[in-house]
């Protein structure tokens, strides 16, 4: 029996056509409302969260979103090789051997038109598993049926029965954008359920286990961190751990990729006949810019290189800054005249 199945789409409240610059959008916009900073103590909200985590994974992905448009509930078997029960080649003539075996769908054409079943076992198996009916006793076609030597389906069993490695599990992670502009290192407290693992305060009825995580410099909203062996046990050894990572948005910096995007307040006066701003990094510093005269609200000046890390290395992203104009709302009287008087010259 598949997993559950999910409509992503229905998560994030777009339709099948949506863009990819719509899911993102939808998927921001949800993450603001449900995130669980937002909403202490709050487990409905926590879990409609790392809903909207999940469905955002697979759908910002080109590949993942391909399968599952494609493959519904069974794209993550399909994604991994497999080949889920209950399709065509099970069914009727001759079918499959488990649930990653071969298919085969044999159409006979009547009584008449049957193959040996030698010829055909032999065309999958190889012909020194069977007999060829020319020599030696038969038994429906197998030789010594009993053995292991002669049973075509033993290789299937014995792979079966070979110790198996635990099943890899996801979690999500839910850091600040300073840690992901910073890198660094987390305690987490895991508690193990069914098919994932929960961070955070610890549930009960679940194995509970504490392990650290490297967060990289760069990371961004639904990549993956890999913890090799700490998933699920088995007898062949652990399989892995997945974190899901879900950034913060942040009250001051907006992040579009690797570039950063800050509003910076300028007087009017300034922004008019000229003058510097101080522009706010995520370093906690200040960095001074000439703002030529006349600059108008809503401009941008990009500062090179004091963006996001890049993930995978070669600096950084870039920083905008977005200029906000500001009029006093008191004015002293002398102020007032100048102004007047320029009114009165046509500015």
């Amino acid at each position: 029996m598949g997993p559950e199945y999910k409509d992503y789409y229905a998560v994030l409240g777009v339709n099948k056509n949506a863009t990819e610059k719509e899911i993102k959008a939808a998927y921001r916009k949800l993450a603001r409302k449900f995130h669980p900073d937002v909403n202490p103590g709050d487990k409905t909200a926590e879990e409609k969260f790392k809903q909207i985590t999940e469905a955002n994974d697979v759908l910002s992905d080109v590949e993942k979103r391909k399968k599952y448009d494609q493959y519904g509930d069974q794209w993550k078997a399909y994604s991994q090789g497999g080949f889920p029960g209950g399709q065509a080649g099970g069914q009727g003539g001759f079918g499959g051997f488990g649930s990653n075996g071969p298919k085969v769908r044999v159409d006979y054409g009547g009584a008449e038109g049957m193959p040996d079943l030698n010829d055909l076992f032999a065309t999958l198996f190889g012909p020194e598993a069977f007999n060829n009916g020319r020599s030696g006793a038969q038994t429906g076609g197998f030789r010594n049926r009993g053995s292991a030597a002669g049973d075509p389906f033993a290789q299937f069993r014995t792979r079966e029965s070979a110790p198996q490695r635990g099943s890899d599990v996801e979690a999500h992670l839910t850091v600040t954008l300073e840690e992901a502009f910073n890198g660094g290192s987390r305690n987490l407290t895991l508690t193990s359920q069914p098919e994932r693992y929960d961070t955070g305060s610890p549930n009960a009825g679940g194995n509970v286990r504490r392990v650290e995580v490297k967060i990289p410099t760069g990371v961004s909203d639904g990549q993956k961190i890999r913890l090799a062996g700490q998933g699920n046990p088995g007898p062949a050894g652990n399989g892995d751990l997945y974190l899901i990572v879900s950034v913060t948005p942040h009250t001051q910096f907006e992040r579009k990729g690797d570039d950063l995007y800050v509003d910076v307040p300028v007087p009017y006066t300034d922004a008019a006949l000229g003058g510097e701003a101080k522009v706010p990094t995520l370093k906690g510093t200040r960095l001074t810019m000439t703002l030529p005269a006349g600059t108008q609200s809503g401009r941008s000046f990009r500062l090179g290189g004091q963006g996001m890390p890049k993930l995978k290395g070669g600096g950084n992203g870039d920083l905008y800054a977005r200029i906000k104009i500001t009029v006093p709302t008191v004015l002293s009287e002398r102020e007032r005249e100048l102004l007047s008087e320029l009114q009165r010259i046509g500015a």
